[in-house]
């Protein structure tokens, strides 16, 4: 936790307003970002209008407190109640939400209670996430940013799909990249690769392919059994590794199975050495269909790790094809194959393209970065309107 020598007069009270605590990218980066906002100069608190899950136990040892509001059927207005409440009687500063729910009661309440500040990150906005789906979501949604003072988007195309889709003013946007922790991820040595393949019996001669993801359909893993399928007998020491767990195991390990590659493809599900995985690879690979700004494909680039990924989302604000890693597009196998190919055939290449991806990161995308423009956000937010 970061700490300054020197204390402001008073200390902003800054409420998160969170829709429960799944292992999702979205709750995990509002962990670290809470974990690195300097509480010298900001009194945090936590709210989850959601249910309980497995990160619970991660923001508790923050060490700030933390107020359960999870509705108990479909419509419950006691979260909204509450979240106003705690509002005026702990006289919050700025309320920052995460998630659909909490933007549409956060930001509701907090317009409600006379917070200074509202602002709502949005990590992902698609033609097909659940927000389109439902007249009642995009509904709820418009009037509660009709509230809000600003929408922080994690890339440029989450702006403008923020624009296009939702109908929100540009000028009502600030993107803020997402960062990784160059102390956590980066290259960490042969010794450690050698101890996590032996892990699944591989040695340190082996290609190993890996992603790391939830075993979802979004996230595209179907396309890159399929694409590795037609090279394993031209490639016998390349091998596959997927790193995460979901509904789609089943499934994925059964294409697996029906395609003779069980002894090639390995599913490690959830894990908490992500770092020490990432290291382990030649090649990470992000085939997903959907996403806004994939954290763990900065976090493969910082581990110094030649990558491809799906051209969507932010990912080409972060790849630049041939220069440090390649893009292909969504949803198909046969041009991921073919840039598979090339990559196996070809791995001198690989070491030039880890190395300009660390060099991207490290440049433009670190921890350090976002969460510095996070708090020059709500400083210059709430300074201008104390001014009013």
């Amino acid at each position: 936790m970061k700490k300054n020598t020197g204390k402001p007069a008073r200390r902003l009270r800054v409420l998160q307003v969170v829709d429960g605590f799944r292992m999702g990218g979205a709750e995990n980066k509002l962990w670290e970002l809470i974990e690195r906002l300097d509480h010298n100069k900001y009194e945090l608190l936590l709210a989850s209008v959601g249910p309980s899950g497995p990160l619970r136990p991660q923001f508790e040892k923050l060490g700030i407190e933390i107020f359960d509001f999870c509705r108990r059927r479909a419509f419950d207005p006691r979260p909204f109640f509450s979240l106003y409440r705690l509002m005026r009687e702990r006289r919050i500063d700025v309320v920052q939400t995460t998630l659909l729910w909490a933007d549409v009661i956060g930001v509701t309440a907090a317009k409600l209670a006379g917070v200074p500040v509202i602002l709502s990150w949005e990590t992902v906005s698609h033609a097909g996430d659940a927000f389109h789906n439902n007249l009642q979501r995009r509904s709820g949604y418009r009037l509660a940013m009709a509230c809000a003072d600003l929408i922080v988007a994690v890339s440029h195309e989450v702006k403008q799909s923020l624009v296009q889709r939702r109908g929100i003013p540009a000028g009502k946007i600030r993107v803020i990249h997402y960062g990784v922790d160059l102390e956590q991820f980066h290259p960490n040595g042969r010794d450690a690769l050698v101890e996590k393949r032996r892990e699944i019996g591989l040695g340190p001669e082996s290609f190993l392919i890996g992603t790391v993801a939830r075993l979802e359909v979004w996230k595209g893993h179907r396309y890159l059994i399929e694409a590795f399928a037609p090279l394993a007998e031209s490639f016998p020491d390349a091998h596959l590794v997927f790193v995460g767990e979901g509904t789609l195991r089943p499934e994925l390990e059964a294409q697996a199975r029906a395609l003779r590659l069980a002894h090639r493809v390995f599913f490690l599900g959830a894990r908490q050495d992500v770092a020490e995985w990432l290291n382990a690879i030649d090649l990470f690979v992000l085939p997903s269909i959907s996403e806004g700004l994939p954290n763990v494909l900065l976090e493969a680039m910082a581990c110094c790790k030649p990558v491809i990924a799906t051209r969507i989302g932010g990912v080409p604000e972060l790849v630049q094809s041939g220069e440090n890693g390649f893009l292909v597009p969504p949803g198909e196998a046969a041009p991921l194959r073919e840039v598979l190919r090339q990559v196996l055939a070809h791995r001198a290449q690989l070491n030039r393209l880890a190395l300009s991806g660390r060099a991207t990161v490290e440049s433009s995308f670190s921890l350090q970065q976002q969460v510095a423009a996070f708090e020059e956000t709500f400083d210059t937010l709430f300074a201008r309107k104390a001014r009013r």
